[in-house]
């Protein structure tokens, strides 16, 4: 992964600074909804009264921020606060933590810097990843952990790895009986909490690494429950719940990180289940397959750079791991599209069908 800023130093000094004494908090209203939604938290018992009274004081601190910060820090930690506010009535114990905790990082990061460019991931105490989304500042990013958490692990950071793990498990909103880790901002048509099915199945092998195991089956239980779209071929993964977007990269890493977490724990189900998806893959993929480069998502224009590069690589990795010739000549084909200069075709000047005498277009890559 790239783009990550090691936060650590930097909580610890934006902890002890000291703010102006202001007339009152920059957003009295906002401030008086997170209250009466922690209140109705512990009335439900859904809330200790103690928990309650910090994520008050952190929501305090961050409503006192805002009319000393400074441009695009001001509205961006303004922005965390309304989203937080905006899930008030639903400030379950981990959904708390996980809202409560992204403003307090984002208070004490904007009250000492800009926001890092889009696509930076800056780390809590914890190791917990939020992503810098400009208008929405740091945002707790489920796959970013996961990604990160599998990353810890392979780079033989044990202890690192399990704090994440653990304060990953903390944010984990059960869901009948399945446990779903939520984005908080508004993405693409959709509304927070929203979820993600390439997120959950990097949860179920990522969690199963660090031997929360209990946790990563109730990951890979959550797959199943409303994040799958069902073709005649078999089923897809969401990459967004909202949408039944098809999405080829999401496809073949879910099949990959299932495929891992199956075998790691010895679940049949899962095991089972990737292959079920591997094989709805091999049936579409001649639809993702322009001749000269891939699709994004069926029926969509081509795919960007990064993501067929993106694409070839889970394709090489399933050549690898299942030793199937049919994933080694896809894994070839396509990256033979990354390899072949591209095809140049004239037309003639004059052509009154186009009514732009000697234009020129690109046919093939």
């Amino acid at each position: 992964m790239q783009g990550f800023l090691r936060l650590v130093p930097a909580l610890v000094v934006a902890g002890a600074l000291v703010l102006a004494p202001a007339a009152g908090p920059a957003s009295t209203s906002d401030l008086e909804l997170a209250k009466s939604g922690l209140n109705q938290a512990v009335a439900r018992g859904w809330l200790e009264r103690f928990d309650a009274n910090r994520y008050g004081a952190i929501a305090f601190r961050a409503a006192r921020a805002i009319p000393r910060l400074p441009g695009s820090r001001a509205s961006n930690l303004a922005a965390v606060l309304r989203l937080v506010v905006a899930q008030r009535s639903q400030y379950t114990r981990q959904r708390a933590l996980a809202l409560f905790s992204m403003l307090d990082l984002n208070t004490r990061y904007l009250s000492r810097r800009w926001l890092p460019r889009s696509g930076t991931d800056v780390y809590d105490e914890d190791g917990v990843v939020y992503r810098s989304f400009p208008g929405y500042g740091l945002q707790f990013h489920p796959l970013g952990n996961f990604a990160r958490l599998a990353y810890l692990v392979n780079s033989g950071r044990v202890d690192e790895a399990g704090w994440l793990g653990q304060a990953l498990a903390d944010r984990g909103v059960p869901r009948q009986g399945a446990l779903t880790w939520e984005y908080y901002f508004p993405f693409g048509g959709g509304s927070p909490p929203w979820t993600s099915g390439m997120a959950q199945a990097a949860a179920a092998d990522a969690l199963s690494r660090v031997e929360l195991l209990d946790e990563a089956r109730r990951a890979f239980l959550s797959v199943q429950r409303g994040l799958l779209v069902w073709y005649a071929d078999g089923p897809w993964i969401r990459l967004y719940r909202f949408s039944p977007l098809t999405v080829l990269n999401a496809q073949l890493q879910a099949a990959l990180s299932l495929a891992a977490y199956g075998q790691r724990t010895v679940d049949v189900g899962a095991s089972s289940f990737a292959v079920r998806l591997r094989s709805a893959a091999l049936a579409l993929l001649p639809r993702f397959d322009t001749g000269y480069w891939s699709r994004y998502a069926l029926g969509g224009g081509e795919a960007t750079l990064h993501y067929h590069k993106y694409v070839t690589t889970l394709m090489r990795t399933l050549a690898q791991r299942t030793e199937e010739q049919v994933w080694v000549d896809w894994y070839e084909r396509f990256q033979r599209y990354l390899d072949e200069p591209p095809k140049i075709t004239a037309r003639r000047p004059g052509n009154t069908r186009s009514g732009r005498p000697g234009s020129w277009r690109t046919c093939s890559r």
